[in-house]
């Protein structure tokens, strides 16, 4: 009798994927009309890449918005120290850029952000620099889309987060510990010896970030698309000042890097 029942509940499937009618687009437009069997053929790449996946190369800039604090004698409204301020020392940036289309009007975008910030001292005449503090790491932002034009012409605004990885590259004399850069220069440009026994260090922690962004998209053809987008994130990550010893690092002063920052960037991609 089990065998019977399994065999006339083969016979019905059999008869429903013949008679089935395949589906006309992606699972997303298939409605509430869709049979079992609609969804199950619905080839991978239509369902889920064809039209929702676009990969391609982004060029970005950014510049600090945020970059100077007290010239306080204190060092309790300074960035860390003496440092009070930050100079623009970003780079242009080439980096791969994933937009993916969770829906009509939203999609999710991943590409790389990337600042730095060249130091500066208030308590020196020359207002010396220790290093560049950098930062640099993964943003997924998520947008809403307003397409015009028949599609042509996208819209998108949205918010997101990155996570930065960050780093201070010191000055050579300062980090050997000698009193200016002419003093340096007067002894040979040493490379690795100390003068006083430990090496300066800023040791700079990651840190997450927040976004928020806008820009436009342009298909010249059906699986070409260029973007125009502008970011404003807003990064600070923790730092502290030491001394480094055989033994390890001493921490001497704590403080945070204000990197907030607008960034610009032009993308090309392809359309699968």
């Amino acid at each position: 009798m089990k065998n019977k029942v399994i065999c006339a509940a083969v016979a019905a499937a059999a008869a429903a994927c013949a008679t089935a009618e395949p589906m006309d687009g992606p699972l997303w437009f298939a409605g509430d009309d869709a049979t079992a069997f609609e969804l199950v053929s619905t080839d991978f790449y239509e369902m889920w890449l064809a039209d929702r996946l676009s990969v391609g190369l982004e060029v970005s800039w950014a510049t600090l918005t945020d970059a100077k604090r007290p010239e306080d004698w204190s060092r309790s409204q300074t960035f860390v120290g003496y440092i009070n301020e930050l100079k623009d020392d970003s780079q242009v940036t080439f980096a791969p850029v994933v937009t993916y289309w969770a829906a009509r009007y939203v999609r999710a975008t991943l590409r790389w952000d990337s600042v730095s910030g060249r130091t500066k001292n208030f308590n020196t005449a020359t207002r010396h620099s220790d290093g560049v503090v950098e930062a640099a790491g993964p943003m997924l932002t998520v947008e809403g889309v307003l397409p015009l034009f028949d599609d042509t012409l996208l819209l998108h605004a949205g918010v997101g987060v990155v996570r930065a990885f960050c780093d201070f590259d010191e000055d050579t004399w300062w980090h050997l510990g000698f009193a200016d850069q002419a003093s340096w220069e007067a002894l040979g440009r040493e490379q690795y010896h100390t003068r006083t026994g430990h090496y300066r260090e800023i040791e700079v922690d990651d840190a997450f970030g927040f976004a928020l962004c806008a820009g436009a998209s342009w298909r010249p053809a059906e699986r070409f698309e260029l973007d125009l987008s502008v970011r404003h994130v807003w990064l600070e990550p923790d730092c502290t000042f030491g001394y480094r010893y055989v033994r390890g690092f001493e921490p001497l002063q704590e403080g945070d890097f204000t990197l907030d920052h607008l960034a610009v960037s032009l993308s090309a991609s392809w359309v699968f």
